[in-house]
């Protein structure tokens, strides 16, 4: 019976495709990677269907996280000011959507003081020698990470599945779509790793997603946007394109400055900010697409 199965399997060796998956598959990073995955998944799902508080908490300690990665990577484990007025703005940010937006641009509005305050702050005990641009990270971390997620808390529960299972989709077709028939380099100067066949891989997954979704809308009475089934086609295309592009970004980012991820949080990941850097470009593209597209219908 061995022997049987491996002239079966002898033959299949040589497709590379498949060996390389096999290859793949058996590595201990790839299982941390898909465990992690998971429970980040079960975790994310279970605070999506329940809304309110859990949901917010969720996006409040993502925020969190995220940001601190974000400055640690821009100005280094120092800064502890900038670091405690960053959390209290994310803070901020996040739970004054449920009180007034007004309220979340006054607190996105408070990141250039609370630097300034830092800055004369570090000046007045001697331990500062850097200029105030030195502290722009707090300023853009500010509108890319915690402003950012704040949109997805003005969505419906379907929309927001909607929005992470698009962005899970493109970065696990392109992962695995990548590692396993990866030839043809999409952007060598940013993500080495990064291929057109992972491209590809994510687009068709990324895709698939916004149909079942809008074929499914209509019969499970989801909040969605009314289109018909070739607009959600192109709408997980754009989609694609936003995720690939999120991406790139933070590659563009960690490479300037050296470093490969952006912390060790997650298993098989990164740190947070590696694991969200899709959804972050996904979420506001899906919401210029759901405003434009309500002002076209008159609603």
């Amino acid at each position: 019976m061995f022997k049987l199965l491996t002239r079966i399997a002898a033959p299949l060796k040589k497709i590379e495709g498949l060996a390389r998956a096999a290859a793949v598959l058996q590595k201990n990073g790839n299982f941390a990677r898909i465990g992690t995955a998971l429970a980040f998944s079960l975790v994310v799902a279970a605070a999506v269907a329940r809304g309110g508080l859990p949901l917010r908490l969720l996006v409040l300690v993502v925020a969190c996280i995220g940001f601190l990665e974000f400055l640690a990577v821009h100005t280094g484990p120092a800064r502890p000011g900038l670091k405690v007025a960053g959390v209290v703005l994310c803070a901020a940010l996040v739970l004054s959507g449920s009180i007034d937006p007004l309220v979340t641009l006054t607190a996105a509005a408070l990141a250039a003081p609370a630097a300034g305050l830092v800055v004369l702050y570090d000046r007045v005990r001697g331990r500062n020698r850097l200029s105030v641009t030195d502290y722009a990270p707090l300023f853009f971390g500010m509108a890319y990470i915690p402003l950012t997620l704040q949109l997805g808390l003005y969505l419906t529960p379907a929309e927001q599945f909607l929005v992470i299972l698009c962005a899970v989709a493109s970065d696990t077709g392109g992962y695995y779509a990548g590692t396993f028939f990866g030839r043809h380099k999409l952007c060598p100067g940013v993500s080495p790793l990064k291929s057109w066949e992972g491209f590809g891989g994510g687009l068709v997954l990324c895709t698939a997603v916004c149909l079942l979704m809008g074929a499914a809308a209509e019969p499970l009475q989801w909040r969605f946007l009314h289109l018909p089934l070739w607009a959600w086609a192109i709408m997980g295309a754009v989609l694609h394109l936003a995720a690939v592009a999120g991406d790139l970004f933070e590659s563009a980012l960690k490479r300037g400055l050296g470093r490969k991820d952006s912390g060790s949080l997650l298993p098989g990941h990164g740190g947070m900010l590696d694991r969200i850097d899709s959804f972050l470009f996904v979420l506001p593209t899906y919401m210029l697409i759901r405003i434009v597209t309500r002002l076209a219908q008159g609603s």
